[in-house]
């Protein structure tokens, strides 16, 4: 009876083990521009959050950038973002304003291999949040197909590329993104990322304007629950004319 108390309590011990180790641990989009494939699993809720400051003459703080991310399935994910900005106007107070709501959804197309990419498609939707911002822009949308190749088990290089509209005109901005994201630990991770902005802005010439930025940054795991991260970019162009830097956390909330 004691053999057989005892080796159930073996197996137990062994599927509570296996249980652990094949248990979900985050996976954050936060930091940086751009965005990773992958999906927040099934009946999974995770919430990240944190600050940005910005410059561009003025300052400009995002208190907070906040998304809470919903799995759907096993494919796709429910995603709602709000973001305050506090920014600075030359001789007067700082002023507070609330951004548009976005509500959108990250759907994987494919799991992708030794060769071929991870693919997934995100669709965002910006909806007016106050009275003041329905009387100056309409909703906004944007759509992006993301890449990412595994090159070894710490490398990976990611790519995004998109349409944003602005919610003031019919013309889009082509959103371009390539990211590479090192594995340093299995805790700590770093990424070196580009993204650029190709805006048309003179209807009768089609000339394209050109917003390149360089982005970096870390992050770490301190629990398979929780990630903190850090970052800044910067235009390349024109370093002194923006600037950013930020911090952040990510929770897995079940």
């Amino acid at each position: 009876m004691k053999r057989i108390i005892f080796s159930l309590l073996f197996i137990l011990s062994l599927s509570v083990l296996v249980a652990q180790k094949s248990e979900f641990t985050i996976s954050a989009d936060r930091p940086g521009m751009a965005t990773g494939v992958d999906i927040l699993p099934f009946k999974k809720v995770q919430f990240e959050t944190g600050f940005q400051w910005d410059y561009s003459g003025t300052s400009a703080i995002t208190l907070p950038t906040a998304m809470l991310r919903f799995g759907l399935s096993d494919f796709a994910e429910l995603r709602l973002q709000y973001d305050g900005t506090l920014t600075e106007n030359l001789g007067t107070p700082w002023n507070y304003s609330v951004e548009p709501l976005t509500i959108g959804t990250k759907i994987k197309v494919l799991e992708g291999g030794q060769y071929v990419p991870a693919i997934s498609f995100m669709a965002n939707l910006a909806i007016p949040s106050t009275s003041d911002l329905a009387h100056t822009i309409h909703v906004a949308p944007s759509l992006y197909l993301l890449f990412q190749n595994d090159i070894t088990d710490w490398f990976n290089v990611g790519y995004n590329v998109g349409v944003e509209w602005n919610g003031e005109d019919a013309i889009p901005a082509t959103f371009l993104a390539i990211c590479l994201g090192f594995g340093i630990t299995d805790n700590f991770g770093a990424f070196l990322e580009s993204y650029n902005y190709f805006t048309r802005y003179d209807l009768s010439t089609g000339k394209t304007a050109v917003d390149a930025n360089l982005d970096f940054g870390f992050n770490y795991i301190v629990h398979p629950r929780i990630q903190f991260d850090l970052y800044a970019s910067f235009n390349c162009q024109d370093p002194k004319s923006y600037s950013n830097v930020g911090l952040g956390i990510a929770w897995l909330i079940n």
